[in-house]
């Protein structure tokens, strides 16, 4: 019977980006909490960042829109892992792509755990009439899971407080003689997510304006990039990084943040991962869909009352009634509240 120190855990988890990041702390404190098993996380090149400081978690690149493209660089891409004696599988993404690597791993008589999405709840939860609004089990939750499934002892890592963490962790201080650093991400993937671009601005403004405060943006491609660079020449205090810094400067850049502002989206899982708190601005999907920022008080969230969302989970379907008033009616005034409340 082997024994953990010949384990060789590899783990898939390709997209979102989002994804990839709620995936990291979990990964890593498992890593940790088995210093004599071997973890190996397969995902796109530029996530490597995210994995990075555990002696026993190693980064194996995907190149899926090159030598990994298809079903031939899929079995190239299992040909390649399986020559390094991996001993278990850990599916975190259950998609076509990870479905074809589980087959040719089940052939290779390697045991496999994989991701169950939950899909019938959160459909209970989005359809439009009797929605049931209940929190589901958060994204992190259901990753452990499969871990749990693998035969690693139980760390319940994705409910505990703050302050028991062994990751992320920068506990945030209440600082009133000292500067301020503020993070802003305006933008979003899907439309469903993205705030009014001039009233997230109206917060710039008023942030801007008050004593000891410097304030970051975030974005990225020539169009995000462009806008933010005109937000920094108009106000003080306003510098964007947008288009200007790798992946892996601009995780530590976030992780110098006293706090982040920005939508359901990368940029939260990101702040999330490097333990900076995040005020996260919500349209049509919910925190409820279990994708709030890992460890993020949901008193930071914030949300319209409008009663027919959630829905959508991803934020990615046309809204129904055509004016997205779950964007439309929230102000810029609500943001800068909990802005406020958490500086208090």
């Amino acid at each position: 019977m082997e024994g953990k120190s010949d384990r060789h855990i590899v783990i898939f988890r390709f997209s979102a980006l989002g994804d990839v990041a709620i995936a990291a702390p979990l990964v890593k404190a498992y890593a940790i909490a088995n210093p004599t098993v071997k973890f190996t996380m397969v995902s796109r090149p530029m996530l490597e960042p995210l994995f990075k400081g555990v002696d026993n978690l190693l980064f194996y690149p995907a190149q899926l829109n090159g030598e990994h493209k298809g079903v031939k660089g899929l079995i190239k891409l299992w040909r390649e892992l399986s020559s390094q004696k991996v001993t278990h599988v850990a599916d975190l993404h259950s998609v076509l792509r990870t479905y074809i690597l589980r087959v040719l791993f089940f052939f290779s008589f390697v045991p496999i755990a994989f991701l169950k999405k939950g899909r019938s709840q959160k459909k209970a939860l989005t359809r439009k009439k009797n929605k049931k609004l209940v929190q589901l089990p958060s994204m992190m939750e259901r990753y452990e899971q499969v871990f749990q499934k693998l035969g690693l002892e139980f760390l319940d890592f994705a409910n505990k407080p703050a302050e028991d963490r062994k990751l992320g962790g920068k506990e945030h201080e209440k600082r009133s003689e000292v500067e301020l650093k503020i993070g802003i991400a305006p933008f979003a993937k899907h439309k469903g997510k993205e705030w009014s671009i001039e009233k997230m601005e109206k917060v710039v403004e008023l942030l801007s304006k008050k004593q000891g405060v410097s304030i970051s943006l975030f974005g990225g491609g020539a169009k995000e990039s462009a806008l933010l660079k005109g937000w920094e020449y108009k106000y003080i205090g306003v510098t964007s990084v947008a288009g200007k810094l790798n992946f892996d400067k601009e995780l530590e850049q976030i992780a110098k943040l006293d706090l982040m502002i920005c939508m359901d989206s990368a940029n939260m899982h990101f702040a999330s991962a490097m333990g900076v708190p995040v005020i996260s601005i919500w349209g049509a999907t919910h925190p409820y869909l279990g994708f709030n920022g890992w460890g993020q008080d949901l008193e930071r969230a914030v949300l319209s009352p409008a009663e027919c969302r959630p829905c959508s989970v991803f934020g990615n379907k046309e809204c129904f009634r055509g004016d997205y008033i779950c964007l439309s009616s929230l102000e810029p005034h609500q943001v800068i509240e909990k802005v406020s409340n958490f500086f208090a």
